[in-house]
């Protein structure tokens, strides 16, 4: 597959700018942040597989149209990445079988493996060669995969790409939570659905619009300080790093808390304030002490935490978050615990 680079648009999206590719093919569509020719070494890159019901008309009962949105973040938070848009229906089998076999669960309360299979249908007959094709025209031999699907692992690393596998985390709702335990269990699909279940485990959040968003500086829950008006508490920080300049009232009118991040980022060289290193948790802390402090309904919920860790779950950075392996120092996660044992002690007893 040949993108044409000379065909493109911009794209603009809440998460920042990307561009759209003429691939030549109606049924690969080509999405990236940047130049699709100036990806670096091992870029991330998402194959979606389209999915009608979830992505235009906003169903509920998958999570395609989630994983969609989560790797678009994943890609404008690193500020670069591409997604290949595949044309796939029903793993592949078109939007007619596709129907079938969704009204058969509906119908006669079967899996979405058990309702393949009353139809003879193979459970996935997805092919992956334009993706495969894309990253060789661009020279491209390492990547890392958003997904979940070890199968879109196999495919390209036979097809000699290297990869490594980079999650998506699952909003889990009453509608698809059935479908997302038969994806791990029947098609060995390795969605972290056991994280934060045990009583007394950890807290881990990210994304603003998954299970306990709220704790993200993302939220888009806006904050009084210092006789302004600051979207989120990601407008404010950022914002910060340029105190007293232009900058700072440009970064807080940004549209969305991603484009925020990313004007601070695109700034960075022209920071005026020396003493950041060693004033930005104490800004981080101002700036999350007045959003509980001004939303008591988001008080109430880190009170429901009760004396659990929470944990900012990402690879993006060290400082604020960690991966899960314990090499990040989840300095947000510490900050936003002693908001709590503040708010805490505020509670009445």
């Amino acid at each position: 597959m040949n993108a044409n680079l000379n065909n493109w648009c911009a794209l603009p999206t809440p998460m920042g700018e990307f561009r759209m590719y003429d691939t030549g093919d109606e049924s690969v569509r080509v999405v990236c942040l940047g130049d699709l020719d100036d990806q670096g070494p091992e870029p991330l890159i998402r194959m979606h597989s389209s999915c009608l019901a979830s992505e235009v008309f906003g169903a509920v009962d998958c999570d395609c149209a989630d994983q969609l949105r989560e790797a678009m973040k994943l890609i404008a938070t690193e500020g670069r990445g591409l997604i290949v848009h595949l044309h796939q229906e029903g793993r592949g089998q078109g939007l007619s079988k596709k129907i079938s076999a969704v009204r058969r669960m509906q119908e006669d309360g079967l899996d979405t493996v058990q309702a393949f299979e009353v139809l003879g249908l193979e459970q996935d007959i997805r092919r992956y060669d334009p993706a495969v094709s894309l990253l060789r025209d661009l020279g491209i031999s390492s990547v890392r995969l958003i997904s979940n699907n070890p199968r879109k692992i196999r495919s390209l690393e036979q097809s000699g790409v290297r990869v490594s596998m980079v999650n998506t985390h699952p909003n889990v709702r009453p509608e698809n939570a059935d479908y997302l335990q038969t994806k791990n269990a029947k098609l060995g699909h390795r969605l972290p659905l056991e994280a934060d279940v045990r009583e007394g485990g950890p807290i881990r959040f990210y994304h603003s619009d998954q299970p306990w968003g709220e704790l993200s500086n993302f939220s888009r829950h806006a904050v009084f300080i210092a006789d302004r008006v600051w979207p989120t508490v990601e407008h404010y920080y950022q914002a910060q790093k340029f105190a007293g300049t232009v900058h700072e009232e440009t970064i807080r009118r940004c549209a969305t808390p991603t484009q925020a991040k990313r004007e601070a980022t695109a700034l960075q060289a022209e920071r005026t304030r020396g003493d950041w290193a060693e004033v930005k948790e104490a800004v981080m802390l101002r700036g999350l002490r007045a959003k509980f402090l001004q939303h008591p309904d988001l008080a109430q919920r880190l009170l429901s935490s009760g004396a659990r860790r929470l944990v900012e779950h990402t690879s993006n950075d060290a400082y604020w978050g960690d991966a899960g392996d314990g090499t990040g120092q989840n300095r947000l996660g510490h900050l936003l615990m002693q908001v709590r044992a503040e708010l805490g002690a505020l509670a009445p007893h």
